[in-house]
């Protein structure tokens, strides 16, 4: 039983990226107008176009949520949709600069986000387990 709820968790953390980060290929101004995004050239420069960025960003929840479902090479996958989050609560979601509504608000996406990192940090740390590729495949990476 434990294995088919370990499997059903990869489903379920998989959706929000996918869903997310297809929504963002599909508008890609979306995301490279964002605030967020502002938030973080402001921090790094600009080290590329935030059009080449925004197309990174969605590359990555929707590649990283797919390794994460297939089970294939789930930790490596993990692991970027870990960081992403985590730069989402940093840059998008970061309510120490905020007040009134839009703190309240933020914060609790940034809570969120972190339960949400969690469940990412046991794939990263246990793997992709059984009913997986990599299961298939004989590893267990």
């Amino acid at each position: 039983m434990g294995d088919i709820a370990y499997a059903i968790a990869r489903l379920f953390i998989s959706i929000i990226f996918i869903v997310s980060g297809t929504a963002k290929f599909l508008d890609v101004s979306g995301i490279a107008n964002h605030p967020a995004l502002t938030n973080f050239m402001n921090a790094f420069g600009e080290v590329t176009s935030r059009t080449t960025l925004g197309y990174t960003i969605a590359a990555i929840e929707v590649f990283g949520s797919i390794s994460v479902l297939l089970g294939l090479r789930a930790r490596w996958g993990a692991i970027a949709l870990l960081l992403f989050t985590a730069c989402t609560i940093i840059f998008a979601h970061n309510f120490w600069t905020m007040e009134g509504a839009a703190r309240a608000a933020n914060q609790v996406q940034a809570l969120k986000n972190l339960a949400i990192m969690a469940g990412l940090l046991v794939f990263a740390v246990t793997g992709s387990g059984r009913y997986s590729a990599d299961d298939l495949m004989g590893r267990r990476a």
